[in-house]
């Protein structure tokens, strides 16, 4: 196990569906994170805003003034940021940033996501047929903006800088027959949530569980669970929602079943083509699949030479499958076919830990591979010693 890869240090709590469990990985840092939210932030700029990919709470208010944004050119950091709004609404008052579909905007951050959390997330709780939305959710605030509310997802919320409280309630029975009760409008309503506008926490507290975690710790919680967030001073805190289309715990998953070399069955990979609908075939379905069915933005760069040697860039797996003499081989949201030949390399790959060397033979089809894995950051390419 490296730093870069994420390690989870400890399980109090694993066998509830709400827990609070310890984090350790080098590479996600707030910086790392921050620069998907600027990302966004450039998208929203340049007219990009369908999915209220930034939306900035003050008090109670949504505020759509650009100028209330992140700077653009990166300049500004997290700290930096929510110090200009306190400043400007004093320091009292209640503030979130909140971003959205930050990998869509940031190559790099898809990739540190699928290499550092692919295995402890999404291969435990199983692949999803929705969207996967990671969010930031940056201030501080006395509960989440819209008050205690459920989502078609599970979750898993790092927190990166600070402290928080999420107050979780299970079931209906807890909830007061005289609460207001109202789903999700606009923009999220394709994501559906529901609310419950009336109830303040201190009223219900009781009735649920609070959990706090600190800087190195993150939430879990199932799709349909009741919750609310609340900072202990400012807080800075990555979310990766996994919507199932279900507030039922355990519909809307599909297992992931890999072998440790990569390679997936047939069986498996039919039912998982099923399972996505919507036309997919063999190919697409094991690109999702090598990205956990998280999207990116298009790789920065394409190799035009040849690698000659190689590093293993990431932990997520180079998944596989043989059919009829050739090898269909998937890599962070990427597939390609290749000659069957290739598969003695590929495999050994599996075996090799991060930031490993290897050469690369001489044969067409396996240097076509090593190009395909390079250009889309599952391998890096090194310079060969002479």
């Amino acid at each position: 196990m490296t730093s870069t890869e994420l390690k989870i240090v400890q399980s109090p709590m694993s066998s509830v569906s709400t827990r609070v469990e310890g984090w350790e990985c080098g590479l996600v840092t707030p910086e790392a994170v921050w620069k998907g939210v600027i990302g966004a932030v450039r998208a929203v700029m340049a007219g990009d805003d369908q999915r209220e990919l930034i939306k900035i709470t003050v008090g109670g208010d949504v505020l759509s003034d650009h100028a209330l944004m992140p700077a653009p050119d990166g300049s500004e950091s997290p700290d930096e940021w929510l110090t200009r709004m306190r400043q400007k609404f004093g320091a009292e008052t209640p503030i979130l940033l909140y971003a959205r579909e930050l990998p869509s905007h940031e190559r790099s951050l898809f990739d540190l996501l699928v290499s550092a959390l692919g295995r402890p997330v999404f291969e435990e709780h199983g692949l999803v047929r929705g969207n996967i939305d990671i969010e930031v959710f940056l201030g501080e605030y006395r509960a989440t903006p819209g008050g205690i509310h459920r989502e078609q997802c599970g979750n898993s919320h790092f927190v990166l800088q600070g402290r928080k409280y999420m107050h979780f309630w299970h079931g209906e029975d807890w909830i007061p027959k005289t609460a207001d009760w109202r789903a999700a409008e606009g923009d999220n309503a394709i994501d559906p949530e529901e609310y419950l506008p009336s109830l303040q926490v201190p009223e219900v507290v009781d009735r649920g569980t609070s959990l706090m975690a600190s800087a190195g710790e993150f939430f879990t919680w199932d799709p349909g669970t009741w919750h609310v967030a609340e900072t202990v001073g400012p807080a800075f805190a990555v979310n990766i929602a996994r919507y199932t289309r279900s507030f039922v715990p355990g519909e809307g998953t599909y297992p992931f079943v890999v072998e440790s070399d990569g390679r997936v069955s047939t069986e498996w990979l039919e039912g998982y083509r099923d399972f996505l609908g919507d036309g997919a075939d063999l190919a697409s379905a094991l690109a999702a699949a090598s990205a956990y069915g998280l999207a990116g933005a298009d790789p920065e760069h394409k190799e035009t030479a040849v690698p000659r040697r190689v590093a293993i860039a990431g932990h997520a797996r180079r998944l596989w499958h043989e059919s009829r003499g050739s090898v269909q081989v998937a890599a962070h949201g990427r597939s390609g076919v290749f000659p069957a030949s290739v598969l003695p390399w590929l495999v050994g790959l599996a075996d090799l830990p991060y930031g490993a060397e290897c050469d690369v033979p001489d044969d067409p089809g396996t240097q076509a591979l090593a190009r395909f894995l390079v250009e889309n950051n599952s391998l890096r390419a090194v310079q060969r010693l002479a």
